[in-house]
Parts: C-alpha cells; structure tokens; sequence
C-alpha cells in the first residue's frame, strides 16, 4: 500500500486529537474527583451511582425529620419544666394563702401574682416549634388556648407525626388534653374540667372571696395536675432517646452508602496522576516524532 505525505499528517492528527481528548478526561477526573461524568463512562457504574444518590437524598430527608422530632421535644421538655415551675410557685402561695394566719390583703396580693401565673402557663401552652404549635394536634397552625377562655377551650385529639423511614412513623406531639388535663364545657349549663386552667382559676377566685377551705382542697388539683405533667415529661423523654437511636441508624447507614457510592462513582487520584502523566508524556512523544516526519519533503532530495 502506497502510504503518502497526506496520510500521515491525517494519522497524525487523528492521534494528537486521540492523546489529548484523552487528557483532557482524566484533568476532569482529577478535578471534579469523580470517575464517572456521563453514561457513556461507565453504563452498568452510573446506575449504581444514581441509586446511591437516590437513597442518601431519602436518607437525608429522614435524618433532618429525626433531627426536627429532636428540636420539637427538646423544646417540649424545656417549656414543661417551666409548667413544672409555674405550678410549684402556685402551692407555695396556695398553701400559703389556705392558713388563718394569712391576713385578707396578702390573700388578694397572692390573687394577682396567681393571675399572672395563670398567663404564664397559657403562653407555654401555645408553645411554638418552627412555627408549629405543639399541643393543638395535627392543628399546628391553630392556637390551642386564649387567655380568656383556656379553662374551656378543647384542643385537637390527633397526633403529628414524622416519617423516620419509608415504613415508620413517629408521633412528636402531646396533645394539650393530656398534659394540662381536660377542658370544662361552656354550658349552659357550664360543666367545669380538671385542667391547669381551670385550677388556676378557681385558686383566683378562692383568693379573691377569702375561702380558705376551698384553696385546701385546691392543693390536691395542683398535685394532680403536676402529675399529669411529669407523666408526660417520662413521655417526652422516651420519645427523644428514640429519635436520637433513628438519627444514629441512618448515620450509620449513610457511611455505607457513602462508601459504596465512592467505591462506583469517585476517582482513583493516584491512577488518575499516573495516567495524566503517561497522556502527556505520550502527546510528547507523538510531537516529537511528527516534526521529525513532517520535516521531510521533495525540497530534501533535490542536490
């Protein structure tokens, strides 16, 4: 076969094109620190790859839902201790306030500092997280109590829930029924409840008419209502150790995802400098040797 001046500058020129594509691949590589930039690099990797993906961006979003459950009954447990503290101050005065020896001006003294308790434990029980009202339910948008009728306003019965994995659900509220007791019915005829509320209530106004046997009997509401709300601090506190083991498990289980992923998707560094450098040294050599072909021409054979 005839081989002419035109066919090997083409020869060339195809190689030269060849060697530095080839370059310009691994520089990508070594830069992006990925092995795979298009289906084409690696057709069975880049299924590997996208599934991987998939499952750490639905890792993710089970791990942020865990991480809110946390949030969420972090704050639960921070403003029911201050119930807690709302209703120890209240026995001190009622028990206070239920001895003869009280006269009736620090008994109406007493009143106002209990009327301000009263308001302190409905802004704790319209407690916010992010936004979200913890004790109205599934209601989250809506406000469960107003300081004029909290003693009789009834908060929503259903549970919010979090989605910690495509099969689990867990509940991160506490409905305000079960905390700060159940609420009376407005009547008529009016049907009192055993709430917070309404025991706060009824202390003001046992205060207010001097009725020390009625805030005897009112000490045995608030112990009962402090109960309530140890019973659902035990609650809370079970709930977090639980979302804090979910949160550890899908920790767990993205390091192997992560692994695998790197294993299909990311770049061998020292292989990708290794052959870089042989490219390179190959683009070298074929310029090299093209000059020196190139060179040649009739002109050198005419003497």
């Amino acid at each position: 076969m005839r081989v002419t001046g035109m066919m090997q500058n083409t020869q060339l020129l195809r190689n030269l094109r060849n060697t530095n594509t080839g370059i310009t691949d691994w520089q990508n590589k070594l830069a992006t620190g990925q092995r795979i930039h298009r289906p084409g690099d690696d057709p069975v990797g880049i299924g590997y790859q996208m599934r991987y993906d998939t499952e750490l961006a639905r890792s993710n979003e089970f791990l942020e839902n865990a991480r809110t459950g946390i949030g969420w009954l972090n704050t639960m447990d921070s403003v029911l201790q201050q119930a807690t503290s709302v209703l120890q101050r209240t026995r001190v005065l009622t028990q206070q306030a239920s001895t003869g020896t009280t006269p009736d001006e620090a008994r109406q003294q007493i009143a106002a500092e209990i009327k301000q308790l009263r308001e302190q434990m409905v802004t704790i029980g319209n407690s916010t997280y992010d936004g979200r009202f913890m004790f109205n339910g599934q209601k989250t948008d809506v406000q469960p109590y107003s300081v004029a009728n909290a003693g009789f306003e009834t908060t929503d019965s259903g549970m919010y829930y979090l989605n910690v994995s495509s099969a689990v659900s867990v509940p991160v509220s506490i409905t305000g029924e079960q905390i700060f007791g159940k609420a009376g019915q407005a009547g008529p005829p009016p049907v009192p409840g055993d709430n917070v509320f309404q025991v706060l209530d009824d202390i003001y106004n046992h205060l207010i008419s001097n009725d020390q046997a009625a805030l005897g009997d009112d000490l045995s509401k608030i112990d009962a209502a402090a109960d309530r709300i140890s019973a659902s601090l035990a609650e809370v506190g079970a709930r977090t150790n639980r979302f804090e083991l979910v949160e550890n498990r899908i920790l767990d289980e993205q390091i192997g995802i992560k692994k695998l992923r790197s294993e299909v998707g990311d770049v061998d560094m020292a292989e990708a400098i290794i052959q870089l450098q042989l490219k390179e040294n190959v683009l070298q050599a074929s310029l090299a040797t093209g000059a020196r072909v190139m060179q040649a021409s009739l002109i050198d054979f005419i003497r």
